[in-house]
């Protein structure tokens, strides 16, 4: 292709977006086989978004709406509802090497041949009863995060520190019965080795799995592992809380495998959640009406949130919604076959590596009315016509996110508290909200700390 078509193409590209794709050779596919972008059509799309994958594979959901399903770089990328239900409900979870270059490859979720008594003992911790009876420690652990934000309203607040540490501390207690302490400072070499690990290494691809920086951090990170749970295994049950996760996960499957899944808990459990409360107030710093909106509710409602944390919050639940809507999470959800099987009118091969691909199917525009907007009251009508009926934040079908309850009821506790002891404003620090996605662990979060201007209230 010479300089002078690549100059045609691309301006045009850019002026005719999409529907250029429709002139253009493709790979050519038959019904019943799955449907893939021509040499030139990646090259276009390289043209459009650069190295930013996650882009390639949003636009490819729409392109591809009518079939359903597209394959990009050997994985089965999965975005017509149905289909996805399907997958999810007939396959099993986890790809074929599904977190085998990760330090949570030996946990519960790194493989599907974990003991029965392993899953129930981490599920009955998880239960929404069981999660909701703890609130009360949230509520303190939140109240104490305000307070030591309060030093900081002279300045930039970075939020992203402070809720990586509020999430570890609600891990501890409310999942562990620990205090870590991290909102007093004490945890900062484990929050630095799980970043290392988590950020650097697997989502903005700084350095490598294999590199001595990722290795030193890791095995930081087992040796503060195991020190928990011994502390843990030590200490005695509380005669009114009755045994805990940790002793009854020892019991189910032994130290080295408790050990392993509270890795998973202390990784999942905190840079998960840390990575939604920056979006949603970076998102409320756009558009300050809708921030003094929220305010209006939770100032209106705070009394008896703490009394009951779960009562309805109105617009700031539809709002919650609509952000794990526009950002979920979780962008895709993995799945495999050990066996050749049919979803829909497409055969597969045993061991296809494929994908539900969340985040294209909640921005589609064949999906949800203004699908590319931030609009807070999408979900406040059951029946409104910006909605899909296929909403899968946290996954979907029997391995659906064992934490779901944990972070609901943890990012709704701290967004209506925050709005009632702060108000958020940009600054010359805040940065633009932009993503990265850590492909290892299918999670997707700001590339850099979200930093604001608060005003005590």
């Amino acid at each position: 292709m010479g300089k002078n078509e690549i100059i045609f193409i691309k301006s045009h590209f850019f002026i005719n977006d999409k529907r250029i794709f429709e002139n253009l050779f493709q790979i050519p596919y038959s019904a019943g086989t799955i449907p893939e972008p021509s040499l030139l059509t990646h090259a276009l799309l390289r043209l459009k978004f650069g190295s930013n994958k996650l882009s390639k594979l949003e636009y490819l959901t729409d392109y591809y709406n009518k079939e359903g399903l597209f394959k990009y770089d050997a994985k089965i990328y999965i975005v017509d509802p149905k289909l996805a239900q399907t997958a999810i409900n007939k396959l099993e979870k986890g790809a074929e090497n599904y977190l085998e270059d990760s330090p949570l490859k030996d946990t519960f979720l790194g493989s599907s041949q974990k003991s029965p008594e392993t899953r129930r003992a981490i599920a009955a911790i998880f239960r929404k009863t069981s999660i909701e009876e703890k609130s009360n420690m949230m509520i303190k652990d939140i109240d104490l995060m305000c307070e030591k934000m309060k030093v900081e309203t002279k300045g930039h607040v970075n939020i992203t520190e402070w809720t990586l540490r509020l999430a570890l501390d609600i891990v501890g207690h409310v999942l562990l019965q620990l205090d870590f302490r991290g909102l007093d400072g004490h945890q900062e070499k484990l929050l630095e080795c799980m970043m290392t690990m988590l950020h650097r290494c697997y989502a903005l691809r700084e350095i490598t799995s294999d590199s001595k920086e990722f290795q030193n951090a890791n095995d930081e990170f087992d040796k503060i592992t195991i020190q928990v749970l011994e502390d843990a295994l030590n200490k005695d049950d509380d005669p009114h809380e009755g045994k805990r996760l940790v002793k009854s996960l020892h019991e189910a499957c032994g130290f080295d495998e408790a050990k392993d899944n509270m890795k998973l808990f202390l990784m999942a459990g905190t840079e998960t959640t840390a990575s939604t409360i920056p979006v949603v107030f970076s998102l409320l710093t756009q558009y300050p009406e809708v921030q003094d909106e929220l305010r209006d509710e939770a100032d209106s409602l705070i009394g008896r949130l703490r009394s009951d944390p779960t009562i309805p919050l109105p617009k700031i639940d539809a709002m919650m919604k609509e952000v794990l809507r526009l950002y979920p999470i979780a962008p895709f959800i993995s799945r495999q076959n050990q066996h050749p099987v049919s979803l829909g009118p497409i055969s597969l091969e045993k061991h296809a590596d494929i994908l539900i691909f969340t985040w294209g199917i909640h921005r589609s525009e064949y999906l949800w009315k203004r699908s590319k907007e931030f609009v807070p009251d999408r979900f406040r009508d059951p029946s409104s016509k910006d909605q899909s009926n296929f909403y899968i934040p946290f996954g979907a079908g029997s391995r659906v996110c064992i934490g779901q309850h944990l972070a609901w009821l943890e990012l709704r506790l701290a967004i209506a508290i925050l709005l009632n002891k702060f108000e958020f404003h940009k600054g010359e620090e805040t940065p633009d909200l932009n993503f990265v996605v850590d492909y290892h662990h299918a999670v997707v979060h700001p590339d850099v700390d979200m930093k604001f201007v608060l005003k005590e209230r």
